[in-house]
């Protein structure tokens, strides 16, 4: 079976996202870093951002979750560059794919906080989380169909090919 090409809007769309995601991230991180009241959000009722970058799941094992989502969207970044989604190299795949199935697990768990826990929402997590699960579903599309076959990748004939003269085939 011929090895398929990477879809030609796969880096176009998911590269993007990332550089969204990151750009969401680090705003996260920074308030959280100089002023986390200072979130331009509301912060009383139903939504309320401060309410949910101040709780105590805002951080895992100390580290604040913005911060690791500024990390993972580097990362995912790396991941994303069109070299990358050129690459042949089965842990490049494996690191991207599995690297959108470990956001979208993380993003599981924050909605899950956000409403069972906190009773809260926040408008730039889901923002966030909006743009984790596009990336999710456009790395699970592009690596689970693909583009068309490459053509520098031995292909078989078909049989039919294989019974046409050699003349036709040209």
């Amino acid at each position: 079976m011929a090895d398929l090409q990477t879809p030609r809007w796969a880096p176009w769309l998911t590269l993007p996202l990332a550089l969204s995601g990151l750009a969401l991230s680090t705003y996260l991180t920074v308030v959280h870093y100089t002023e986390p009241t200072a979130l331009a959000c509301p912060a009383t009722g139903t939504i309320n951002c401060t309410k949910v970058t101040t709780s105590a799941q805002s951080s895992l094992l100390g580290v604040p979750v913005a911060l690791a989502g500024a990390l993972y969207f580097l990362a995912m970044v790396v991941l994303l560059l069109p070299v990358a989604w050129r690459s042949r190299s089965e842990a490049v795949k494996v690191l991207r794919l599995g690297g959108a199935v470990a956001g979208i697990g993380m993003v599981l768990w924050l909605v899950y906080a956000e409403f069972v826990i906190l009773h809260a929402i926040c408008l730039w997590c889901t923002a966030v989380h909006l743009v984790t699960f596009a990336l999710f579903v456009a790395i699970v599309a592009a690596t689970t169909w693909g583009g068309e076959p490459d053509t520098a990748s031995p292909q078989r004939e078909s049989p039919a090919a294989r019974e046409r003269p050699r003349a036709a085939r040209r």
